[in-house]
């Protein structure tokens, strides 16, 4: 009976089918290509010594105590472009499964290094995606769907004197279950995540049905799609999407870890849990939350599902992959054998020790940063345990828009005058859809990603003020960035707008609330850039002043 229940507890909480794991890598590899995309979009901005976070300034005041990132030893555009280069080919690399034992460590560092540059700037998504990696070290997730199982199969097969088309031929090594410690620390984790973003929801908003309103107001977050939902969708229906989204994290938690039906309730939480960040992802931008959230699924279907799938689709998956052996039957016979590690016993070993020693310091951090867990449960948190958080950025303080959303909204503008004579704002020149937003309100949509989200929430609080010198001179640069020197700036003023969102059914325009001024400048009298002023605005005379 004893062995039984064991055995029941371990099928449900420690194990996983080698198919889950070769779709979560796949699903996991294309969000973090499509995450590398968007940093690669604003590199300029954030992974260069001349745009808003130089590496010296984080170096000077790191946002943590405990950082590690590749990145901080980049300075210039060049260097940046190519580190993301081979952050792209370690990605490739786990997105086909080619060495993946070995390239999930490159992984792993190539996130964090990217993340840990911008700590100032993560949000939960972030948190997720780092979680993935990491929690996934000691899983073989090049076991099925991936270029290391096709050379362990072609191997095995011509051992086995078998012929015919590789999906007729699954070693026996690839269909065994996976059992490791890691599959339950991230039933917990996914688990937990829902858990506490759904107990943190305990204010007004959320119990009166408000919430997605509100949440719909923050204009440096909505999307146009978001725009259009809190213009036209009535109060009533506002309210049902605020009770389901509590509805589903609530259920989310339950279908993840319950042990009874499990395998049904596992199958329901793959075709539900999506639909509640796919419209997270329609109606707000989190940068990569949804996504992140959305590549942990595969891990949740089981064999018996896995089984079903391969007698709807399989005949097919074998003819289609029959033609693709046909045409690169050269390329792929030069696979060698997959890249495993040595001393599998050993490694077992060392990955379940170092497995159970993250999830206690990912326990500890758990029990301090949650407001729902009991004072009396909030233990001392060890320091190595902080750095065991830290150094990964795997922090867990899941609480999005908790305990109910701001009910005010705010952005920052720049007023600034050039020798030519021009008033520019060129922060959200670049930042924003709203080219100039100078006024007293946020407009309608700002367009913000979500680094410069953060930046504008961030630059105008004093726990921030010392990134202020870096934007000055980011600022100050603007002819640079233009190749006008005469829109070198005279004077500039930097404000924080705050304004009070509509109440629900009022189809008010938000009203005023603050502009407070944190940041000015004015031209010395003997700046080259008044001699600008000066000057006509020929070719000539521009080059003789400088």
């Amino acid at each position: 009976m004893r062995k039984e229940w064991w055995r029941g507890l371990r099928e449900i909480y420690l194990t996983v089918d080698p198919r889950s794991l070769g779709a979560f890598r796949i699903a996991l590899a294309l969000v973090l290509l499509l995450d590398l995309a968007r940093r690669w979009a604003e590199l300029p901005f954030w992974y260069v010594n001349s745009g808003l976070l130089p590496n010296h300034t984080l170096l000077w005041r790191p946002p943590a105590k405990h950082l590690f990132s590749l990145f901080f030893g980049v300075s210039t555009a060049p260097e940046a472009r190519v580190f993301f280069a081979l952050c792209a080919v370690v990605y490739l690399f786990f997105l086909v499964g080619y060495r993946t034992a070995w390239v999930q460590v490159l992984v792993l560092v190539a996130r964090v290094s990217l993340n840990t540059r911008l700590a100032v700037l993560e949000n939960g998504g972030d948190m997720v995606m780092n979680l993935l990696c990491l929690l996934t070290l000691p899983l073989p997730l090049g076991t099925r769907f991936s270029l290391d199982a096709v050379a362990l199969a072609r191997q095995e097969q011509r051992a086995a004197g078998v012929e015919g088309p590789l999906p007729h031929f699954v070693p026996e090594r690839s269909r065994r279950p996976i059992v490791s410690l890691a599959v339950l620390g991230l039933l917990l984790q996914f688990g937990f995540i829902y858990f506490f973003n759904a107990a943190s929801k305990n204010g007004s908003a959320w119990k009166d049905g408000t919430a997605v309103h509100f949440a719909l107001h923050q204009d440096k977050l909505v999307t146009w799609a978001g725009v259009w939902m809190r213009e036209h969708l009535p109060p009533l229906a506002l309210r049902g999407l605020t009770h389901g989204v509590l509805v589903t994290e609530w259920v989310g938690f339950a279908l993840i870890l319950t042990p009874f039906n499990w395998k049904q309730a596992r199958l329901l939480a793959v075709c539900v849990l999506p639909l509640l960040h796919l419209g997270f992802a329609l109606g707000l931008n989190l940068g990569g939350f949804s996504p992140a959230m959305m590549a942990f699924y595969p891990l949740l279907i089981t064999a018996s599902g896995w089984d079903a799938l391969e007698a709807r689709f399989g005949a097919r998956a074998a003819r289609g992959w029959a033609r693709v052996e046909a045409r690169g039957s050269r390329w792929l016979d030069a696979l060698r054998s997959p890249g495993e590690w040595p001393w599998p016993e050993l490694r077992l070993t060392l990955w379940n020790s170092a497995t159970a020693l993250v999830l206690v310091a990912i326990a500890s951090e758990v029990l301090n940063d949650n407001s729902p867990v009991p004072k009396p449960l909030r233990l001392p948190q060890p320091t190595w345990a902080k750095a065991v958080i830290e150094y990964p950025r795997v922090l867990q303080g899941w609480r999005m828009f908790a305990s109910e959303p701001s009910r005010t909204d705010s952005m920052i503008y720049v007023d600034a005058t050039t020798a030519a004579g021009d008033h520019v704002d060129p922060y959200n020149d670049v930042a924003s859809d709203q080219k100039s937003p100078m006024g007293n309100v946020v407009p309608r949509h700002m367009g913000q990603s979500q680094f410069f989200v953060m930046f504008s929430d961030r630059i105008a609080s004093d726990y921030f003020a010392s990134y202020r010198q870096a934007f000055a001179e980011w600022l100050l640069a603007y002819p640079e960035r233009t190749g006008r020197p005469r829109d070198c700036l005279l004077s500039y003023h930097v404000y924080v707008v705050t304004d009070r969102s509509p109440e629900p059914g009022s189809n008010a325009a938000p009203s005023p609330v603050e502009k407070q001024r944190f940041m000015t400048y004015n031209a010395p009298s003997d700046s080259p850039c008044r001699e600008l002023k000066k000057a006509p605005s020929s070719t000539s005379a521009v080059t003789s002043a400088l």
